[in-house]
């Protein structure tokens, strides 16, 4: 059997081996320029989103949303569009805040598309004058980019450079927007006045499509040796709805999709065979989600000749968003994801309706009905919006499904998960993760783990706070939450584990029966020199129908300090007597059991203090010690959660 176990392994890995090849430079391997010009279409007919003049289908979405689209558009008529003043960008530099700038240029784009989609569903011509107002104030606007994403100036307070446009986050989605007010509204804009839309098209191109064309040196187009995060497709999608929808010059056009075609290869090319977002589920609409978006405007682009959806890694990372749900409203959550979450229903379904994956399409049904997806506006970006309204009848009448997967493991990211019972939320639900400490959205929580209950969370991964200048800075790692003593893991001779590539898990491995699931990994080389340790073998085993345990076997070059275990938990923590902590969660209770000759327990609480934090842990958390006890330079310690 074990034989048999060893040469399984190598098969997974050497399949997963070719596929990590297969998908190198996926798109450009095969689609050259010559073949993108040929099967762009020409026009704009490739649009497939209904127009302004279809009065079929605005009159007759649900009462309910076209009603509330209306109403938001009254209420962006008393819309003032204040400025974003200089100092708000010289928030970010003075005092590290970003919502100052992000707040009211956030509120702009917002007001601009409540306007834009009040009018699609009315129909009359009444918000047009306001809409103008908004195209007008956008446009005079310095600067479209964030001011968290803009270049820093030595010994100055920070203030974008007009005359070198940053395409960032925030631009292309501006440019984006106003590439759809201008095919929805041209006509409606040109009879009152058409230097409106000319306005548009001059922005546009002055802050996307001239600096894309010019420049290669954005560093999320990954045409330097930077690995890529879902900036690459998020920008990228935005831009080349800019192309597909302003750009006259159809050599232009075709250019520059292919640009845009090579970058993102950039980003599929540094994401693993198996699929995982390693950002995380709350980053994965932005990043795997995103670059479906992006293979789905290419596909509409080319009337569907450029199509790649039945490739692995596609699939892989479209089910991967199934796969590490938990329990509405909670996700498998490392690095900065947060443990509460949810899915646009719309794109989760048309995702899966593009792979052929009915879990995927059942889970973007079932989301739809616990959002009551018929009787509210969609959100997001104005034709993400508009594409959930085209497909509302269908995706509310497909069967929906929870995908309460049995168990899953990630071989090239190391993160796996299990559930007690498969097809339930009943009993413990756990995943863990190996990895390295140079992830995206970084965390130092090689080998960390999370415990959920019923469905509700027991022992948990903070997740991140509001975003800062610090975030983002060398001093990122000086942020408790960022830090491996506040994970679900031990600190070696007094000592966290440090950021950086090479600080990684080694010999990962997973084994899910029926009676039990286990992954263990060896961390010791998360941990830098100071630990002072050979090896520390971090196990998990769920034990189906019993409890689930933690297991360190370790062994030190000296003990400088006994080893100390950390949990942080959810529940109200409080010690019952040595060797037990009651952990009383949301309608479950359970304990924690350990041995009081080797350990020593304490708990602490933590205030979160920050609103981002609070969303997911109201309250705060706890955090459990657990100290050695004269403990040696070898050794093992166990920890059990068990009912009751």
């Amino acid at each position: 059997m074990k034989t048999i176990f060893i040469t399984l392994t190598l098969l997974v890995q050497l399949s997963f081996h070719v596929l990590a090849q297969d998908h190198k430079n996926l798109l450009t391997s095969r689609y050259t320029p010559q073949q993108v010009d040929a099967m762009l279409i020409k026009d704009q007919s490739w649009v497939s989103l209904p127009a302004y003049n279809d009065r079929n289908f605005w009159n007759n979405l649900p009462p309910a949303i076209r009603t509330a689209f209306i109403q938001r558009g009254e209420e962006a008529l008393r819309f003032n569009w204040d400025v974003v003043k200089a100092t708000d960008f010289m928030a970010f530099t003075r005092t590290g805040n970003r919502d100052v700038m992000q707040g009211p240029n956030g509120a702009r784009k917002k007001a601009l598309q409540n306007l834009a989609l009040a009018e699609l569903a009315e129909g009359k011509g009444r918000f047009t004058d306001q809409l103008i107002n908004g195209i007008w104030a956008i446009s005079e606007q310095s600067s479209w980019a964030l001011s968290a994403h803009l270049p820093v100036t030595k010994n100055a307070d920070l203030l974008p450079d007009i005359t070198r446009p940053v395409i960032d986050l925030g631009s292309a989605d501006a440019g984006a927007l106003m590439a759809w007010v201008h095919y929805y509204f041209r006509p409606l804009l040109d009879k009152v006045n058409p230097l409106v839309s000319a306005r548009i098209r001059h922005e546009v191109r002055k802050n996307i499509l001239e600096p894309y064309y010019t420049r290669n040196d954005f560093w999320w187009m990954g045409f330097s040796d930077r690995p890529m995060n879902n900036w690459n497709p998020w920008v990228n999608y935005n831009v080349m709805q800019c192309i597909l929808l302003l750009e006259e010059d159809a050599a232009q056009r075709s250019k520059y999709i292919y640009k845009a075609i090579t970058s993102i290869d950039k980003f599929t090319n540094s994401y693993y065979a198996d699929g995982a977002c390693d950002e995380g589920p709350s980053y994965w609409s932005h990043a795997g989600g995103k670059y479906f978006e992006c293979l789905e405007l290419l596909h509409h682009a080319t009337g569907g000749k450029l199509n790649v959806f039945s490739h692995p890694l596609i699939k892989n990372m479209g089910n991967y968003i199934s796969n590490v749900y938990i329990n509405a409203p909670y996700y498998v959550n490392f690095a900065d994801a947060s443990a509460k979450g949810g899915v646009n229903e719309g794109m989760v379904y048309r995702y899966g309706k593009a792979i052929g994956d009915d879990v995927m399409m059942g889970f973007g049904s079932w989301y739809a009905h616990l959002d009551s997806m018929d009787t509210h506006p969609p959100s997001g970006t104005i034709e993400a919006v508009i594409a959930d309204l085209v497909n509302l009848k269908e995706i509310m009448a497909y069967t929906p499904r929870e995908p309460l997967i049995n168990s899953h493991w990630y071989p090239q990211t190391e993160v796996a998960i299990a559930r007690e019972y498969p097809g339930s939320q009943r009993g413990f639900y756990f995943a863990a993760k190996g990895g390295h400490n140079a992830e995206s959205h970084n965390h130092n929580d090689v080998g960390t783990f999370i415990l959920y209950y019923d469905g509700k969370p027991c022992l948990v991964d903070a997740g991140v706070g509001t975003y800062t200048r610090q975030t983002f800075s060398p001093d990122r790692y000086k942020i408790w939450t960022m830090q491996s003593s506040y994970h679900n893991l031990p600190e070696i001779n007094g000592t966290a584990q440090k950021a950086g590539r090479n600080f990684k898990a080694t010999a990962a491995t997973f084994s899910s029966t029926s009676k039990a699931v286990t992954f263990s990994a060896d961390i010791a080389s998360a941990y830098p020199e100071a630990a002072q340790v050979k090896s520390w073998k971090r196990g998990y085993r769920m034990n189906r129908g019993g409890s689930f345990v933690i297991t360190d076997n370790y062994a030190l070059e000296a003990l400088q300090a006994p080893p100390q275990l950390h949990f942080l938990t959810a529940c109200k923590a409080t010690i019952t007597r040595p060797g037990q902590i009651k952990l009383e969660g949301d309608g479950f209770t359970l304990t924690l059991h350990y041995d009081a000759k080797k350990l020593e327990a304490g708990v602490e609480h933590i205030d979160n203090n920050d609103p981002r934090l609070e969303r997911s842990w109201p309250g705060g958390l706890n955090r459990i010690a657990l100290k050695g006890l004269g403990n040696g330079v070898k050794g093992e310690l166990k920890v059990e959660v068990k009912k009751g």
